[in-house]
């Protein structure tokens, strides 16, 4: 435990359970990969519950969030990070990649997130004027990293710490070649074979559908893995439903002597072993350590990606100037509930763009798209609040503020 932080819970807890004697479980487990590849859809089907904002758009995420599941064996500490960026343009990219940097250092478990197409591109994606695509090379590129660069794969292969992979999207392609298994299409069992080879000590290789939620199998097998401490999750049969294991999924160390390479079944005594021992670092109920007005402004943010598409200029920031939740529990207090509750919070915000002219994109002919993006938004409020939201957005021009150190700070790039 030396340099982890502080537990947040009581230090007189033992770490052990005193119904069965079981020692309690606990991990930072950073999550990593490329952009693009699912990493927030899979933090939330972990916990079952919607943390952080999800776009079809490379570089959603932009800072590090923690979400964490407790259960009375172990506490599972999950940090989204943004996506790797080979060459920053902006400091604010710099500031990105530095938190990254930060989450791998601070990791006990790391979880790399890829999907079945990595290692094959159009050169490097370019984050440029609202644009991410080609960089004027048409040509496939086959990269021995498998796009995570060479950097943080000499630290994987050097670390002593576990590492799962998971090769996330796999319904993306089909499973109709007869080599193909259960949940495990064959250009899934491919790059499942390339990451075992480049991460020969991965604990294991699970291929997954995040978009489907909690319930995808290769979601649950991970997640029972990960909570193996916990005498009611049955490691092996979490597995079972993904299907005949295929070669590679999980480490040699695990591999049973069979001609066809299959993994011996992974126990829950086998797969607790992932998790360091340990008390909880948070408290039971503990879920985020973000705060409610970081969430309001990544839903903004998502409602924006979602509303305006490509028009997006990737600058665009949100500042929650104003949250007054003076109001936000009255119903409890005076009994109303459901469409007749009074309960509100007045919600004051701004849109930063660094152009005149993309703030005509986003305001709209006549202020049509920032009322659609208004409308959409306090829909989102609602639901993640549970009361009634009254929103005031507002866009302003912010010239270069991605490059300006001090309004980086300001902005918690920094």
């Amino acid at each position: 435990y030396d340099g982890r932080i502080s537990s947040k819970i009581d230090a007189s807890s033992d770490g052990i359970n005193e119904d069965d004697g079981i020692e309690h479980r606990c991990a930072l487990i950073t999550i990593v990969g490329l952009p693009n590849m699912g990493k927030s859809t899979l933090l939330n089907a972990l916990l079952s519950d919607t943390l952080a904002i999800t776009t079809s758009r490379p570089q959603t995420t932009r800072h590090a969030i923690l979400g964490v599941l407790t259960t009375d064996y172990c506490q599972l500490c999950l940090t989204d990070t943004p996506g790797i960026i080979g060459n920053p343009a902006y400091k604010m990219q710099e500031g990105m990649m530095d938190v990254v940097k930060g989450a791998i250092r601070d990791g006990d478990v790391f979880l790399v997130v890829t999907d079945v197409n990595s290692g094959s591109g159009f050169g490097d994606t370019d984050e440029n004027e609202g644009e991410f695509g080609k960089s004027g090379n048409n040509a496939l590129i086959e990269d021995e990293f498998l796009g995570i660069g060479e950097e943080l794969v000499r630290k994987l292969q050097q670390s002593n710490k576990p590492i799962i992979v998971c090769v996330n999207k796999v319904d993306l392609v089909t499973n109709e070649d007869s080599d193909g298994v259960r949940n495990t299409p064959l250009k899934a069992v491919q790059t499942i074979q390339k990451w075992r080879k480049l991460l020969p000590n991965a604990f294991a290789i699970f291929p997954t559908c995040a978009a489907n939620g909690s319930d995808d199998p290769g979601v649950e097998a991970l997640r029972s893995l990960l909570l193996a401490n916990d005498p009611s999750v049955d490691v092996g049969g979490a597995i079972r439903n993904l299907g005949r294991p295929v070669p590679g999924m999980f480490s040699a160390s695990l591999a049973s002597s069979s001609a066809s390479g299959a993994p011996a079944m992974v126990t829950n005594d086998i797969a607790r072993e992932v998790l360091p021992i340990g008390p909880p670092l948070y408290h039971p109920d503990f879920f985020t350590d973000r705060t409610d007005r970081f969430c309001t402004s990544e839903l903004i943010r998502e409602t924006l990606f979602t509303s305006l598409g490509k028009e997006l200029p990737y600058c665009c920031e949100v500042r929650v100037e104003s949250f007054d939740e003076s109001k936000r529990y009255l119903d409890e207090a005076e009994g109303y509930a459901g469409k007749n509750g009074k309960s509100l919070i007045r919600i004051g915000a701004t849109i930063l763009v660094e152009r005149d002219s993309q703030k005509g994109i986003v305001v709209g002919k006549g202020g049509k798209k920032i009322k659609e993006v208004g409308i959409n938004a306090r829909k989102k409020l609602e639901e993640f609040f549970g009361v009634k939201i009254f929103l005031d957005l507002n866009v302003k021009v912010d010239k270069d503020w991605r490059n300006n150190v001090e309004k980086l700070k300001k902005y918690g790039y920094m």
